[in-house]
């Protein structure tokens, strides 16, 4: 029996209202909000948060990593990914894009990988930060998001009952290797030809294999293209709207490759034990599985505190400041080699004579003196603030910069930057957690190091 052992969400701490986007445009007005990444994120670093906490729980012996908007072209973005998380070098990992159901082809090769034997647990990490064209609808309606699924075939919270999946070359949206934001042709044929048409096959042919009616299915998590074509496509296949997950479309938005493993979770999180549940994404074709609950949900956080850009030109000049940014200095790759352990492991050094865990990594014990033989150790990720400065000579799109000290659980002092913060509301001992994020660009290349944020309702 194989499924689904674990699952996690992450969703950034920053929210744009419609409102703001129409009022810079001129534009009528949407209801709600989406979530937007802060200026030092992209799909790689909200991967890395969403399938950090699955790491801690079970470890993995492959991590894919899914996006449509991966920052790499050429580099493994999912090798990052298991380095960011501490997983060995045996890890075996794989980067899936191009399609909006690359998150499910991914577990889908995940759960095979799992049945053949291959490996005994699979982590499958999606993200997405698309940007829709200034003034248009996918300008209001992308979010930004990501949501981790582990698979293996001990634990499990829910096995996996059928899979199917459908290809199909209908062009609805695209974005070419040229392009900055996602094209379509937006349309009620697109809808129905597309979307619908493959969603409602999938879901049929799914039904047919496994044996069961439409009745039967408890949940649903079905990717939308919009806040309501999922549930047109519910209804065709014979399935009340009040089992389908909502798609956050009004606080959260339309969030790509991670949506089909967003709702997923979503639907696993609510789900009693015995629950079937029919998970479906929709890209180029279509992607379905159900799945049966083995135990009851809620291992999903609960939604926490939030930050709003006062104005669409502030979230403007924020979301375009990476890519204004391209100076800096090279760092080589001797000497990126040399400290991979220490700045993107997170490892310290612990002494065997007192027991101190110090970073970075020493060869001399800086609290007895001790030399030779300190011990490699991987530091905890979070702790309290030791003390702060405000730094505003920092260049940097919002001032000030905040530069903490930070005491980590377990031993070891981290000095960093802290993100996702109200520089007003930093005070000394306050819990915080280390995050990966994007530091300054240099000679074409995008450096990650890590920052610190307040816990959940600590902002």
């Amino acid at each position: 029996m194989i499924g689904i052992t674990s699952y996690s969400v992450y969703v950034p701490r920053h929210r744009l209202r419609r409102e703001a986007i129409a009022t810079a445009w001129g534009a009528p007005a949407s209801p709600g909000c989406k979530a937007v990444m802060n200026f030092d994120e992209d799909a790689l670093t909200m991967a890395q948060s969403a399938a950090w906490p699955l790491v801690q729980s079970g470890g993995a012996e492959a991590l894919s990593f899914t996006s449509t908007t991966s920052p790499y072209w050429q580099r493994s973005a999912a090798s990052l990914v298991a380095a960011a998380c501490d997983l060995p070098a045996q890890t075996a990992t794989a980067d899936f894009g191009g399609s909006l159901r690359s998150g499910t082809t991914a577990l889908r090769a995940a759960l095979d990988a799992v049945a053949a034997g291959t490996v005994r647990t699979a982590l499958v990490t999606a993200a997405d930060c698309r940007d829709g064209a200034p003034e248009s609808a996918e300008e209001m309606s992308f979010g930004d998001a990501a949501a981790s699924v582990s698979v293996g075939s001990e634990g499990l919270v829910a096995e996996l009952v059928a899979v199917v999946a459908r290809t199909d070359d209908f062009p609805d949206e695209w974005r070419r290797d040229t392009d900055a934001q996602v094209r379509s042709f937006s349309s009620k044929y697109s809808l129905t030809r597309g979307y619908t048409e493959n969603v409602v096959a999938v879901g049929r042919t799914l039904f047919e294999k496994a044996g069961v009616q439409p009745e039967q299915i408890a949940r649903v998590a079905l990717a939308s293209s919009d806040a309501r074509a999922h549930i047109a496509a519910a209804k065709a296949l014979g399935i009340p709207a009040a089992r389908v997950e909502d798609v956050r479309a009004g606080d959260i938005g339309i969030t790509g490759a991670a949506m089909p493993l967003f709702l997923l979770a979503q639907a696993l999180n609510r789900a009693k034990t015995g629950d079937l549940i029919l998970a479906i994404a929709y890209g180029d074709g279509a992607d379905g599985f159900l799945f049966r609950a083995l135990g009851d949900g809620g291992r999903l956080r609960p939604d926490g505190s939030t930050m709003e850009y006062p104005t669409y030109q502030i979230y403007r000049k924020l979301r375009d400041y990476r890519r204004a940014t391209g100076g800096g200095a090279e760092i080589s790759n001797v000497l990126l080699r040399r400290e991979e352990t220490q700045n993107v492991r997170l490892h310290g050094s612990l002494c065997p004579q007192c027991g101190t865990l110090q970073f970075p990594i020493a060869k001399v014990c800086g609290a007895c003196h001790h030399h030779g033989g300190l011990i490699e150790k991987p530091l905890a990720r979070r702790g309290r603030v030791f003390t702060f400065t405000k730094d505003f000579l920092y260049t940097a799109p919002v001032e000030p910069t905040v530069m903490a000290v930070v005491d980590l659980e377990g031993g070891g002092r981290f000095l960093c930057q802290m993100t996702d913060v109200d520089p007003a509301a930093v005070e000394i001992g306050m819990e915080v957690e280390l995050v990966l994020r994007r530091m300054r660009e240099g000679a074409g290349d995008h450096y990650y190091y890590w920052k610190c944020r307040p816990m959940e309702g600590g902002i």
